[in-house]
């Protein structure tokens, strides 16, 4: 396993999810369906990010894609809630254990269909080359 690709593919997940939840912060509504509607669209864009990042971790692997995903999402997390930890003023309140559930099946889902998608395309790019 190659420690520094998964550290950069972990960054890139913690700022794919700081960068999403910026911008949904930035668009906060007070009446609930508008709240609702923009943590909607505030996960489809996550999600989006996450998918995009795990297919192109899985495209570019040598081998063990799943374990580098895992590896990076663990990593990812750890540094997310220990950048919420230290800087609390920065990151407020972290909405609770539904919020938490919600990222971890969001990144579940990503790395799953990611993983699935990147190494069908790393093996279609390798039977097209022989």
């Amino acid at each position: 396993m190659n420690w520094k690709r998964i550290a950069r593919y972990a960054l890139a997940l913690w700022f794919a999810g700081f960068a999403a939840g910026f911008v949904e912060g930035l668009f906060a509504a007070q009446d609930a369906a508008a709240v609702a509607r923009s943590e909607l669209i505030g996960s489809a864009a996550a999600f989006a990010l996450y998918l995009a990042l795990f297919t192109r971790m899985a495209a570019r692997a040598d081998g063990h894609p799943i374990l580098g995903a895992v590896s990076a999402t663990a990593l990812s997390l750890l540094c997310g809630w220990g950048s919420k930890a230290l800087l609390p003023q920065v990151f407020g309140d972290s909405g609770g254990a539904q919020q938490l559930a919600v990222e971890l099946a969001l990144m579940a889902v990503a790395a799953t269909f990611g993983v699935g998608l990147g190494s069908y395309l790393r093996d279609r790019r390798r039977v097209r080359t022989t």
